[in-house]
């Protein structure tokens, strides 16, 4: 039997992993798929071309499936389903090293405690630039539709900044944000790995917040693929799930973390240094230039934790966001769009004999973090210690 071709296309981020991992190590070919792996530097380059049809499935924003059915951003309406998440954790919010260090000294209490609350001391600098009337400050994010935009402000929302009053928040796409840093265009960005290590690793930023400070087990990439192309596909659909659910799994074991960085350091792939890389994949990344690294055994979960299954609830989250900050109207039912997008069926059918572990409702209640739900998900508490139930959108972010 002939492979089946699939042309995936992908942004260079640590989270690429389960593609470069599904190619290399055999579990696509094993699943009769002939995986063509294309790299791309933005996000609007890979939604533009799944959408139209130039790949059939992308490694994808959580964000960009919803704001491409409401016909946000430019584009027509666009109907991509998400039959898989591809894993949980791996972004950061970087700030120069001039920055952290006014911010240490603005408040050097909040800069030594929780690394959820430093916006605290970053609140206490936009004040003291505008009573001497400077410029406000820079900062960037990786797409309007983005996990890394929602984070940024769900952080600075609860030091007491507002996102669009008090800062400028631009777009850069993720391989370009080092530079922007170093160049100082920007004075801090919240972007996934390995480019905030890469900022620390040369001495121009500091980490001053993680993913999971802000929300644990939080929504992140997902596989996206068109769904006329799921309709006509339905076994490659099943197929290539399960040569990425195979992937996660591999690429979660320990024992398996530095073979991973030594992958995804080829030019071809992320094309980051294989130091940087192992640093962020063995869970002990390094915060500020010249420190120790940190113990955070879960900066980057792919498989445990029930990494690779998409949640409506999480996706719901991302809807809940976009109205937030004014980018959706009020009136939109995300429970109706979410359902209609993000595809657990698809997962759970492609899944059927592997043994895998589903949990056996669609959606939950997040930052619940009870001992029932931990099997499942893990801690997820909010930094703020909010819940989010998608059946009435209560509790996130007030």
């Amino acid at each position: 039997m002939s492979l089946k071709q699939v042309r995936l296309g992908f942004v260079p981020l640590v989270d690429c992993a389960l593609p470069v991992v599904a190619r290399a190590k055999g579990f696509a070919e094993e699943e009769n798929i002939d995986l063509t792996l294309i790299r791309e530097m933005s996000w609007a380059a890979i939604r533009d071309k799944l959408s139209y049809g130039v790949y059939d499935a992308a490694h994808l924003l959580a964000g960009i499936p919803l704001a491409a059915r409401l016909g946000l951003g430019g584009m027509p309406s666009q109907r991509i389903a998400v039959p898989m998440a591809l894993g949980r954790g791996g972004n950061a919010i970087t700030v120069s090293t001039r920055l952290y260090q006014r911010m240490l000294e603005a408040d050097p209490s909040v800069m030594h405690g929780a690394r959820g609350l430093s916006a605290r001391a970053l609140k206490k600098v936009i004040d003291e630039d505008r009573a001497a009337g400077r410029p406000i400050m820079s900062f960037a994010t990786v797409f309007p539709y983005s996990s890394h935009n929602y984070e940024l402000r769900y952080w600075m929302a609860a030091g007491g900044i507002d996102p669009d009053k008090d800062i400028n928040i631009g777009v850069i796409a993720p391989p370009r944000m080092f530079d922007s840093l170093r160049n100082g265009w920007v004075d801090g960005y919240c972007v996934g790995e390995p480019w905030n290590q890469r900022a620390v690793f040369h001495g121009d930023g500091v980490i001053v917040a993680l993913k999971e400070d802000i929300w644990a087990r939080s929504p992140e990439k997902v596989l996206g693929v068109r769904e006329d192309w799921v309709q006509s596909n339905p076994d490659t659909v099943d197929a290539l799930v399960r040569a990425l659910v195979r992937s996660a799994e591999w690429a979660d074991q320990p024992e398996n973390r530095t073979e991973l960085a030594q992958l995804l350091s080829g030019e071809n792939h992320v094309g980051a240094s294989f130091d940087i890389l192992r640093a962020s994949l063995l869970g002990r990344p390094v915060l500020k230039p010249g420190d120790n690294p940190i113990e955070a055994p879960d900066r980057h979960v792919f498989y445990r934790y029930t990494a690779t299954f998409p949640w409506l609830s999480q996706g719901a989250w991302v809807g809940t966001q976009m109205q937030r900050w004014g980018q959706v109207d009020a009136s939109v039912d995300f429970n109706t769009l979410i359902s209609d997008i993000y595809r657990p069926d698809l997962y759970r059918r492609a899944v059927k004999g592997l043994d895998v572990a589903l949990p056996h409702d669609d959606w939950r209640v997040e930052g619940v973090n009870d001992a029932a739900d931990r099997a499942f998900v893990g801690p997820d508490a909010f930094l703020d210690n909010s819940i989010f139930d998608m059946r009435n959108f209560a509790g996130v972010g007030e």
